[in-house]
């Protein structure tokens, strides 16, 4: 007796749509459109991550290179840069930068490309 609520209301819909024959197309065209939908809709979110991939492992520009220091500062995390020192930039992931100070004892250290930016000539425009 539990299956004949199931029944009942495929009978009731396949009257409604007109038979068992449209309630068969309803049901596949509906399923193909759902199929096409989550299909769409996964290869925009695989699109997405690819590109956020892709702009994450993006190659740090300014690795290796080495920048004069102008102008004292201090980051507040304990990295002091003295106007004549250099550091040589090991490594940058958006806006954190991996940095050795040339002549430094406590080397590596973390730092900001804002940081960085105010105290030498590197580089600053978002993509580093």
């Amino acid at each position: 007796m539990g299956n004949l609520g199931g029944y009942q209301m495929m009978t009731t819909l396949a009257k409604k749509v007109g038979g068992p024959g449209a309630l068969a197309v309803v049901t596949a065209v509906g399923g193909w459109a759902i199929g096409r939908g989550a299909e769409a809709g996964g290869k925009n979110v695989f699109r997405a991550a690819k590109a956020a991939a892709k702009k994450r492992n993006a190659p740090c520009s300014t690795k290796g290179q080495v920048f004069d220091v102008v102008s004292d500062g201090e980051d507040g995390k304990g990295l002091a840069l003295r106007a004549g020192g250099q550091y040589r930039v090991m490594e940058c992931d958006e806006e954190a930068i991996l940095i050795e100070v040339l002549g430094g004892t406590n080397n590596p250290y973390f730092t900001s490309a804002q940081f960085l930016a105010s105290v030498s000539g590197f580089p600053h425009g978002g993509e580093d």
